[in-house]
């Protein structure tokens, strides 16, 4: 069963998804509350909560500012920003403060679901489709084509696009035609190219600009 918390203003929707999530099999909600201040009050480290669905416009703290004093207390806790918000600058700023994921509030319960799942058993770094459009229309917008720097292959750029879409592993394997292992082996090889130690971090650098390739995905 995955823990999970949920920091949300809104008292329909976080009675809601408490609700929903208390019905899942795959989902248990330990803590519902409304700010950051109160999750921060009352966080109980043993819990060992798996995701924290974080809301960005809260009552005092936003969300955004809010995640670097969440991983002061739970520096492994992965946070999922959950909101209405579609502009580049909250989605960039939510990646670079250490959320794993940003969706937007206009998923089906079993989308959320489905990428809570991915977030804790796979690893993934999760954006709702309308996010990753987003994403590549603002780098468009500013001229931002690249000219691999980075040197990945063909295959290897497709699967950093795919983990930026949020695709699982199993997904991206299905894509690209590969089995598991063999996305994993493209996944370490791109990790020790860019540096990096996760998936998040891909993201992060693919959102900042810093990795190099076109988008049609040609290297």
């Amino acid at each position: 069963m995955i823990k999970v918390a949920l920091i949300e203003d809104n008292i329909n929707l976080r009675e809601r998804l408490k609700n929903l999530m208390s019905q899942s099999e795959h989902l248990d909600c330990l803590l519902a509350i409304e700010s950051v201040e109160k999750f921060l009050r009352y966080y109980d480290k043993t819990a060992e909560l798996d995701i924290l669905l974080l809301d960005i416009g809260l009552p005092g703290m936003s969300g955004i500012k809010g995640i670097p004093h969440i991983h002061k207390i739970a520096p492994d806790l992965n946070i999922v920003i959950l909101t209405v918000h579609q502009d580049p600058d909250k989605i960039f700023n939510s990646i670079c403060a250490g959320a794993v994921g940003y969706l937007l509030k206009d998923l089906s319960f079993s989308e959320l679901e489905s990428h809570i799942i991915s977030v804790k058993e796979e690893g993934g770094s999760v954006l709702s489709p309308k996010i990753a459009r987003r994403v590549l229309r603002h780098f468009q917008s500013g001229n931002k084509t690249i000219k691999d720097k980075t040197e990945l292959s063909k295959k290897e750029v497709q699967i950093v696009r795919f983990l930026v879409d949020g695709l699982s592993y199993q997904k991206v394997a299905d894509e690209i035609g590969v089995s598991i292992d063999g996305v994993r082996y493209h996944i370490k090889n791109i990790y020790k190219k860019l540096q990096v130690s996760s998936k998040a971090q891909i993201v992060k650098k693919y959102l900042k600009g810093d990795i190099d390739f076109d988008f049609d995905g040609n290297p």
